[in-house]
């Protein structure tokens, strides 16, 4: 019985190690971006893959209004530097997903400019990312 009992410990010991393993990932970093609001709206946004690299990286915007449902005839488009001209996200369905590859730029922070229009307001959003090292 000792003998199982020791066995079953060390069995579930690897297995606990293996799982926080996983779950750290790679680098053990995991970029959390904050969730952002306008109007009745809540806006996050995640990178492929995340962190993100220097350069060129998926962004997926994610929007939902009340009761969690999206917002009709709202344009998103993003840029990655002040400089960079605006590019339009791909609306995925009528889910309130928007998505583009954009390059974020160059060195250890970039800021995410996400700009909401809908009918005649207008609202820009800025994001803080901390891009992997590579």
């Amino acid at each position: 019985m000792k003998i199982f009992l020791n066995k079953y410990f060390c069995v579930l010991t690897g297995l606990l190690a293996a799982t926080i393993l996983v779950a750290c990932g790679e680098s053990g970093e995991v970029n959390t971006v904050v969730v952002q609001h306008w109007k009745d709206a809540d806006i996050r946004i995640e990178t492929h893959p995340d962190p993100p690299l220097a350069g060129m990286s998926e962004i997926v915007i994610i929007i939902t209004g009340p009761h969690g449902r999206p917002i009709p005839d709202l344009t998103v488009s993003i840029r990655g530097k002040n400089t960079s001209p605006w590019v339009q996200a791909i609306q995925d369905g009528m889910i309130g997903v928007y998505r583009r590859a954009i390059d974020i730029g160059d060195g250890e922070q970039a800021q995410l400019q996400v700009r909401l229009q809908h009918r005649t307001e207008e609202k820009v959003l800025y994001f803080p990312l901390k891009l992997a090292a590579g």
